[in-house]
């Protein structure tokens, strides 16, 4: 009868390795999810700090615009100045408002002739009548590019050539 309950005894199969496997799959498992957790929670702090970071400041590209031809004004004769020629450019945020000015430059071009034939001489020869009459000119090209493209704007005028004789 002892044989027998040893040979039951030797007949079972034992439990331990399928409890070690068993065991073996809970900790991979739980170091899997330990693991997926932490990169989760990285990503999380990323976000959040791409989130909160500033935005980077716009690019402003400025794009000039030269007048195909110079502006030239006779004035009378008994003015100190007889002869004014002016080159100017136009500086602007984007080429469409560039393409509207130079659709529009024989307008431009006519307002701006007419503007500066009104000017004093005198006024011209100072530093102070320079700058007054670059403000006016990009007070005119304002006005005319809200009638023709609303969207539009310039940005300065520039001299790029001012004689006088």
């Amino acid at each position: 009868m002892a044989q027998m309950e040893q040979d039951e005894a030797a007949e079972k199969p034992s439990k331990k390795p399928l409890i070690i496997l068993v065991l073996a799959i809970i900790l991979s498992l739980s170091a899997g999810a330990g693991g997926m957790f932490y990169y989760m929670k990285m990503q999380a702090e990323k976000a959040v700090e791409i989130a909160c970071a500033e935005p980077p400041p716009p690019v402003i590209t400025t794009v000039y615009n030269e007048l195909s031809k110079p502006l030239v004004v006779n004035f009378p004769q008994n003015s100190s100045v007889r002869l004014v020629k002016i080159t100017l450019s136009i500086a602007a945020d984007d080429a469409a408002t560039i393409a509207v000015l130079k659709k529009n430059e024989p307008m431009m071009m006519s307002n701006l002739l007419m503007l500066i034939s009104g000017q004093n001489t005198d006024g011209l020869k100072t530093h102070e009548g320079k700058v007054a009459l670059r403000n006016a000119i990009f007070d005119d090209v304002t006005a005319m590019l809200e009638k023709m493209s609303p969207e539009s704007e310039i940005k300065e005028v520039y001299f790029t050539s001012f004689i006088m004789q």
